[in-house]
């Protein structure tokens, strides 16, 4: 009779083991993307964010080119500068309007030697090396 219960025990208690380890949860694998240090390669001197909205990393100036040709001009290269462009206009943090939706805008900022940026409609980002034209 022993045997037969240490029996039954033995296997319920490695069927409980058995689904014990079926219950756990696989560990969360997190997609690293780290935006600060994917360095892109401009063409022809301008680097491209989307269809619509470019970098000019040849300029003197913190410069973009817009969907409709329009080329926005800010300080000098050596200046920082934040800027946010939603809906084919750049805005100071300062003159964000009323109906702002972050994940239609995209964020540039200019940092001297380099210029980042982040799209938040398809959560893409980079940077350029500014550079002077030989």
């Amino acid at each position: 009779m022993r045997i037969v219960i240490h029996t039954v025990v033995t296997a319920s208690l490695l069927t409980v083991l058995g689904f014990g380890q079926e219950t756990h949860r696989r560990p969360f694998k997190r997609e690293v993307y780290d935006f600060a240090t994917l360095r892109l390669s401009s063409k022809g001197g301008v680097g491209n964010i989307s269809a619509d909205l470019f970098i000019v990393v040849t300029s003197d100036k913190n410069e973009l080119v817009l969907k409709d040709g329009r080329t926005w001009t800010g300080q000098a290269a050596e200046k920082r500068e934040f800027v946010v462009v939603f809906q084919n206009r750049v805005l100071s943090p300062a003159n964000i309007p009323k109906d702002f939706d972050l994940s239609k805008a995209v964020a540039v900022s200019f940092e001297g030697k380099i210029i980042r940026y982040f799209a938040f409609d398809n959560m893409e980002g980079g940077y350029y090396e500014r550079f002077k034209p030989d």
